[in-house]
């Protein structure tokens, strides 16, 4: 690690201040006098007596500025709990799925500190302490109560602070010593000039604690800091962070020289991420909904401080259209209950505000107020089902009322620093309730927990001989190949199909398994949504969810699917294979697996070694379902995925295999290039599906010949045709040739 520079002298900071500018006349008289002590007391009035700029709060709006005897809150100990905790030098932080880790101070507060140890160790503790979270509850604590311990508190912190920490020479502050200090990592920069300082700062800056040398240290360490992240810009969700920061505190100190720099420096920064990390269907590359919601936040919130300051003609006239996008994602992935899955590193993120923004800067935008509002205000959008080509996210959805089923699909690239081993993965919504999830995030630890979320086995997708994904280690999956410009990215081999009647998509796996990658199965998965009503029978949408595994050797291979189940309980059906939850009061989800022989069934929930069976937000176990195969040559495992309405009865009863022949094979047999099932219902009705490796080929099955790649036929309970579906909706009226 670098050596600590020098901190700025009272010269330096002095000469890096406009002199000339309105206000700072008596602070240039006092420099012109070398009166530094008098340049540091005129400086200060100037900060304290300013009207511009302008924060989304200012001191002068105190609630008790001018009370002699303050009201507090009835339940005022409560509510201050944690400020004195922190006053106490008393500091603890809980971190997603681990335990709070909490350390006590003396009278020196060690900013170098990590309590957290083992396998549990983790950086995000001191990241935590030195991105002063803790100023916001002191700090509030204060504007509340008009107590002056909490200001002065809060002035003994920040100064010792400033004093313990001197900016590195030649180092980012961003090096793992293993999880030293993160007092000048960037991204940790970039949070205190952007939130945790100014809020602070606009709260107590009435207090006698904030005296003139408080002000001036602090104004330096400002100083210091955005220099800092002008000299070391990083990337992605990063780099927006630390652009929010340099913007802040160009805007809020105008009075630096360099201030008006600093700004232009972030946004051209801040706008190139438009090409560099948001993909053009609007996602950004991380890939994880919190980490994608946090950089559109930074992208508007550049947008609020740009307006409140009048500063908007410094933003580049194409940034709204370019940031109106990115919203576009959260709304047509949002779930029923407005909340896009967890993804890679993150958990469910509700965007609800977020899309009540987006209408708030697009107003033409009706339809982010409709799921802003759920549904009560608004319209609603003009599709159902969308696609995200770039992100490789599907989103499968029956409608837009709150009991609708929806499906998201992921076939994109790996992403970029938070993503997890999951492609071909998916997520299901039905009838107000999650069924099928995303396991989530862990602590950024190295415990057993973090290592499982990260992993295969941890998602609804496919392992081969106890093995899973690893596109890790392959560089080339990481991201489209840039440029950005095409509506879909040039060599994308997902199919989709979405029309009224059904969605349909096709994702391929093809990068290998195990620590050396080992490429002998190809991992083919097939989803149909057959939606709600079609033909003239109204049905229960379901899933048909059909795994191909495809090995290049003679060996036989063990295939396992796994599914895991957002409930507390689960059951097998011995006879039909299938798998139901068993939520009291609310809808279920049954899992209708293709009745095989050879197939194998398993409940798993809570298993520890292996890791198996957890998800996250609440850290908890789930019962997640394992079905396994072994076979050799093209093996193939189809599911049909039914949720159930509250207090109703599975409309599925079975899902059965019948023979399929092409019409140029000699003999009526099976064929390892095609599958064939029928869905039995329980009021009679039949379901046909059948998928080709050889379309244009006619293959026949029960009544029934094809000549696509895949096919779905349903019948009435006496047998008439209702309705034919071609998969890849090849014929205008989507009807297949049967």
């Amino acid at each position: 690690m670098s050596e600590n520079g020098p901190r700025i002298t009272d010269k330096e900071f002095f000469s890096a201040l406009d002199l000339e500018a309105q206000g700072l006349n008596e602070v240039k008289a006092a420099i012109d006098e070398s009166d530094i002590l008098a340049a540091k007391e005129a400086l200060a009035r100037h900060i304290r007596e300013r009207k511009e700029p302008r924060w989304f709060f200012d001191w002068r709006d105190h609630p008790i500025l001018n009370e002699s005897t303050p009201t507090l809150p009835e339940d005022a100990p409560h509510k201050f709990k944690e400020a004195d905790e922190f006053c106490q030098h008393i500091f603890g932080y809980e971190f997603v799925g681990s335990e709070k880790t909490s350390i006590r101070f003396g009278q020196k507060i060690d900013w170098g500190a990590n309590p957290t140890k083992g396998e549990a160790k983790t950086h995000l503790w001191n990241e935590a302490l030195n991105r002063h979270y803790h100023f916001d509850p002191i700090s509030m604590a204060y504007w509340e109560s008009g107590n002056e311990k909490y200001a002065l508190e809060l002035a003994v912190q920040w100064l010792d602070w400033i004093e313990q920490n001197p900016c590195p020479l030649d180092s980012s502050g961003n090096v793992h010593d293993p999880y030293g200090c993160f007092a000048w990592q960037t991204l940790t920069t970039g949070m205190r000039l952007e939130g945790t300082w100014p809020n602070a700062l606009y709260r107590c800056l009435s207090s006698p604690a904030f005296t003139d040398e408080a002000i001036a240290a602090i104004l330096k360490s400002v100083c210091e800091q955005a220099r800092h992240l002008i000299r070391w810009p990083t990337v992605a969700n990063w780099l927006t962070e630390e652009c929010m920061g340099v913007f802040t505190a160009g805007m809020l100190f105008p009075e630096f020289k360099e201030a008006k720099e600093w700004r232009r420096i972030a946004l051209e920064r801040l706008y190139k991420q438009f090409d560099d990390e948001v993909y053009p269907d609007g996602m950004e590359y991380e890939l994880a909904a919190g980490y994608s919601t946090w950089v559109l936040q930074n992208f508007y919130k550049i947008l609020d401080l740009a307006e409140l300051n009048g500063l908007q003609s410094e933003l580049p006239e194409s940034f709204l259209p370019r940031l109106e996008k990115m919203f576009d994602y959260p709304l047509y992935a949002s779930m029923p209950d407005g909340t896009i899955p967890g993804l890679n590193d993150s958990g469910n993120t509700d965007v609800r505000g977020i899309l009540a923004k987006g209408h708030q800067l697009f107003p033409h935008r009706i339809d982010f107020l409709y799921v802003a509002t759920s549904g009560e205000e608004g319209s609603m959008p003009g599709q159902t089902s969308c696609d995200f080509p770039y992100a490789g996210h599907y989103v499968m959805r029956s409608s837009w009322d709150e009991d609708a089923c929806y499906l998201l699909f992921d076939s994109g690239p790996y992403g970029s620093a938070h993503q997890h081993e999951d492609k071909l993965h998916f997520v299901l919504y039905a009838h107000e309730r999650q069924h099928i999830l995303d396991p989530g995030n862990y602590s950024y630890d190295d415990s057993r927990w973090r290592r499982y979320v990260l992993t295969t086995p941890a998602h609804n997708t496919l392992m081969v001989d106890g093995q899973g994904q690893n596109r890790r280690a392959k560089p080339e999956t990481h991201f489209w190949p840039r440029q950005w410009t095409e509506p879909a990215p040039p060599g994308n081999d997902t199919k989709w199909v979405s029309t009224e009647d059904f969605d349909h998509v096709v994702g391929v796996y093809r990068d290998g398994y195990g620590p050396e990658n080992d490429t002998t199965v190809t991992h083919t998965r097939r989803i149909l949504f057959v939606k709600d009503s079609i033909g003239e029978e109204s049905t229960s949408p379901y899933f048909i969810i059909l795994d191909t595994l495809t090995a290049s050797d003679e060996q036989a291979h063990l295939y396992e699917s796994l599914f895991h189940l957002d409930t507390e309980s689960a059951s097998i059906d011995d006879q039909t294979q299938s798998i139901r939850t068993e939520n009291e009061g609310a809808s279920n989800l049954v899992i209708c697996p293709l009745v095989q022989s050879d197939l194998e069934v398993t409940i798993v929930c809570g298993q520890e070694d292996p890791v198996q069976g957890w998800a996250n937000h609440p850290w908890r176990p789930v019962p997640t379902a394992v079905f396994s195969r072994q076979g050799i040559g093209t093996v193939r495992m189809l599911y049909v995925l039914c949720p159930v309405p509250e207090g109703q009865s599975a409309p599925i009863v079975s899902v059965e295999p019948i023979a399929c022949r092409y019409v140029s094979q000699e003999e009526d047999k099976d064929t390892g290039d095609a599958i064939a099932i029928r869905i039995i219902f329980s009021d009679g009705r039949n379901h046909y599906f059948a998928q080709s490796d050889l379309p244009g080929e006619d293959l026949h099955f029960d009544k029934y010949s094809m000549t696509c790649e895949a096919a779905l036929v349903q019948t009435s309970p006496d047998g008439a045709v209702v309705k034919t579906i071609d998969c890849q909706n090849r014929l205008p009226d989507g009807s297949a040739h049967l």
